[in-house]
């Protein structure tokens, strides 16, 4: 996911009897982070895209069509080595808005619809929408349930590091599970794990999922990258905050909750 990672801070003021009042949070950082989410969960889409599209490390082909997610975009595979590059170039934008320019790095163990098989992502100068992407981001899968039709996967992200245009910049580690259904309108992604970091203020964060955070291909495709349900728990500074991403509708509005009261807002 990702997965939705960082803070809510508040600004304290202190009335005529030298009590502190808790002021409306500063939701810049929501905004942040709804940011990151959508990078990954674009990234994810691009992963496997270019997987299905070179037939998922079983069927290969050496130039690989990737023109769903962007029209100049190339990608191309070294079958040796089970490495694909997809390069977005100085800059490609998709119908879906988002500009990315660079290249994104994939190494695969094999078909990533068996157990124990593995893709790990690097980066090389990517950036989405101006932001600088690094990391090591790996997916490996942990099992599939017939019963349900779904495939659980294991998401890591280590030395996570998104850098604005001003330069400021949030750190992330986060140890995810997604347990992806497919259906006859797409895919279901129900997303736990916990994540930690730092923000772009120099805040120590943790956060973990209370409530699975569920993800749904066709909320994705109109440009709702912000889940239809769960509940997400942040920590920091001895605060606690959740932000509640509503009943399953595709929407951009969640409910933070936080010392002393709570907040509806809708995240652009």
């Amino acid at each position: 996911m990702g997965t939705l990672l960082f803070l809510v801070f508040f600004h304290t003021s202190c009335n005529s009897d030298s009590e502190e009042i808790l002021q409306e949070p500063d939701l810049t950082i929501v905004n942040d982070d709804y940011f990151i989410s959508k990078v990954f969960e674009d990234l994810d889409n691009i992963t496997l895209t270019a997987l299905n599209n070179s037939g998922l490390g079983v069927r290969m082909t050496e130039d690989i069509s990737i023109t769903e997610i962007c029209a100049t975009a190339k990608a191309s595979l070294d079958e040796t080595g089970k490495k694909i590059i997809i390069d977005f170039g100085t800059g490609c934008t998709g119908t879906n808005g988002i500009t990315r320019k660079g290249k994104v790095l994939l190494s695969y163990s094999g078909n990533l619809i068996f157990p124990g098989a593995k893709v790990v992502t690097n980066f090389d100068e990517y950036e989405v929408n101006g932001r600088k992407i690094e990391g090591i981001r790996t997916i490996t899968n942990t099992g599939i349930n017939l019963a349900t039709g779904s495939v659980s996967f294991a998401v890591k992200m280590e030395n996570g590091k998104i850098t604005w245009p001003d330069d400021t910049f949030v750190t992330l580690v986060n140890n995810q599970v997604r347990v992806v259904k497919l259906g006859g309108e797409g895919y279901e992604a129900s997303i736990t794990g916990t994540a930690s970091g730092k923000s772009r203020d120099g805040i120590d964060y943790q956060t973990n999922v209370i409530d699975a955070l569920v993800i749904k291909q066709t909320c994705v495709e109109t440009g709702v990258w912000v889940p239809g349900l769960g509940t997400l728990q942040f920590l920091f500074a001895g605060i606690e905050v959740t932000v509640n991403y509503g009943i399953g509708i595709c929407d951009k509005i969640v409910t933070i909750t936080y010392p002393g009261g709570s907040k509806e807002v809708t995240l652009d």
